[in-house]
């Protein structure tokens, strides 16, 4: 019986020799550089995946007991009849919105232009309710038509937008975007164009997301503006929205107005949580105010109105602002 008894034991004792080597194997595995190179990549991800998350978690659901923060929005009234105007302001006015985004609208070769009717009558709406307007002068509008429109109606004028998105503005070219002279030098026409009218509204210019690119263009128009605008749509840039407003607001030394929100699709449970997902992030950074688009839009699906988006805006517009 001693030989098998000596065979056991020995082949235990290989076996625990076995198990150690692998043990001392796994051991020097784990501290080779491509395992710690793997966990220090992990880790900085997951402390770059917090950095962007928690800034928009904090502020969408933290309270904010501002009273002055300026809801807005884009009425696009010339899709409307004449008749209708007058009362879609005052429809407006009672959901507790403050600003009114608009297209320059006007024929300057006819004064009696069914366009400039809807002007007047929109004005005359705005004036008696006592509603704040935002011009938006668009990138490639003449000078002569600029000088008309504000002739006519330019003291009824809060805030003028001077271009819109100007770092994606491109030529006659398909494709082809201007060059940072070339914006700059439109953005200046349009400009003096303004200034010449002695007007008392803040001048503005929105950006989109494409500003990261083309930091140098916000950098170099906010030296004219009152403030800058930030155009955010799409869930993942409403996430980002707090760095995204931070970095323009260091690099134009200016405040920021979210001045183009909302989202274009015909599920209104996903539009509301959208839309007051964003109203308490941007009131709770303290923000002056954001403008929703559309109040009303024949093109695509971002028009609040008669959905029940209007009611949930209004109800938060009610408790909040």
């Amino acid at each position: 019986m001693l030989p098998k008894y000596k065979s056991i034991e020995s082949a235990c004792v290989n076996m625990s020799k076995l198990v150690s080597s692998l043990y001392r194997g796994l051991l020097g595995f784990t501290n080779k550089s491509l395992v710690k190179n793997l966990v220090i990549i992990t880790l900085c991800a997951l402390f770059i995946l917090i950095q962007l998350l928690y800034p928009y978690n904090f502020y969408s659901s933290s309270k904010d007991a501002n009273s002055s923060f300026q809801v807005g929005i884009h009425y696009v009234y010339e899709q409307d009849n004449l008749s209708q105007i007058y009362g879609q302001v005052a429809q407006i006015y009672q959901l507790g919105f403050k600003v009114i985004r608009i297209n320059l609208v006007c024929n300057p070769l006819v004064d009696n232009d069914l366009s400039n009717q809807k002007t007047d009558m929109f004005f005359s709406a705005t004036n008696y309710y006592g509603i704040s307007v935002a011009l938006v002068i668009q990138n490639y509008e003449y000078v002569d038509t600029i000088n008309y429109y504000l002739n006519r109606w330019g003291s009824n004028l809060k805030y003028i937008q001077i271009m819109n998105e100007p770092e994606t503005s491109s030529g006659w070219d398909v494709g082809a975007l201007y060059t940072d002279d070339e914006i700059v030098s439109n953005f200046n026409n349009i400009y003096a164009a303004v200034i010449s009218h002695n007007l008392s509204a803040q001048y503005y210019t929105n950006f989109g997301i494409g500003y990261l690119v083309r930091s140098n263009v916000p950098i170099e128009l906010s030296k004219k503006l009152d403030f800058v605008g930030l155009d955010i749509y799409m869930n993942a840039f409403l996430v980002m929205s707090p760095q995204l407003i931070q970095n323009l607001q260091e690099i134009t030394h200016k405040n920021v107005v979210i001045t183009e929100f909302g989202m274009s699709t015909t599920d209104s449970t996903a539009q509301t949580n959208y839309i007051i997902n964003g109203l308490n992030t941007f009131k709770n950074m303290g923000l002056k105010g954001c403008w929703l688009v559309y109040w009303n839009s024949e093109f695509d699906n971002y028009g609040i109105r008669g959905t029940p988006t209007e009611k949930a805006v209004g109800d938060w517009i009610a408790k909040n602002a």
